[in-house]
């Protein structure tokens, strides 16, 4: 008899040891995913907001966007799941995967990925930022841009008035060889406290 109520008591401990597996799988990975997007909408250019507020997150099951509108940036926030649902729907399909990408038309000019010409730079943008976080990170210098660069490039030029930037050359670079990492340990770390309480 024992026996019989240690063995039914050794399955439900197994099966607990697998919902915790199977959520921590799933929500390290969320909230790092959330985490990383909130750092790089801190760290990377913000004028109007849309690119801040264009982050998408690919779940194994679902994408959530932000809304792509212009203003200060917005976090995204994932669906939660249970232990069943991740092992259900995601461990059996080997596809515990999240993806971070930003859909606005400029995202290759906002990671400093392309270069345009002065004129393509001073019909983009207002005077100054529009959102607050924009504000706080301006830097404008009296000097025009080269004939072409990226985004962050400031200065250098020789005809043009005043160039400016809200986050700094190759700061999407930076943040990926330097951050990233952090961020997902710091994530992965936590999930796993909380689960072991």
């Amino acid at each position: 008899m024992a026996r019989k109520g240690f063995w039914r008591g050794g399955i439900n401990f197994l099966q607990e040891i697998d919902r915790i597996a199977a959520t921590t799988a799933y929500n390290g990975p969320k909230a790092a995913a959330e985490r990383i997007v909130r750092e790089m909408q801190q760290a990377g250019p913000s004028w109007t907001g849309k690119f801040s507020n264009s982050w998408q997150i690919q779940t194994p099951t679902r994408l959530v966007q932000g809304s792509g509108s212009p203003g200060e940036p917005q976090p995204i926030r994932t669906p939660s799941v249970t232990g069943q649902e991740v092992t259900r729907n995601v461990l059996l399909n080997d596809n515990v995967v999240f993806t971070i990408s930003n859909f606005a038309e400029h995202a290759l000019e906002a990671i400093d990925a392309i270069e345009h010409d002065r004129a393509y730079y001073a019909r983009r943008k207002t005077r100054a930022p529009q959102t607050q976080l924009g504000l706080s990170k301006w830097q404008l210098i009296d000097e025009p841009r080269r004939k072409t660069s990226v985004r962050g490039q400031i200065g250098g030029g020789e005809q043009g008035q005043d160039s400016s930037r809200t986050a700094p050359l190759d700061w999407f670079a930076t943040y990926a060889s330097r951050e990233l990492g952090r961020a997902i340990q710091i994530e992965m770390d936590s999930a796993l406290r909380r689960r072991f309480r």
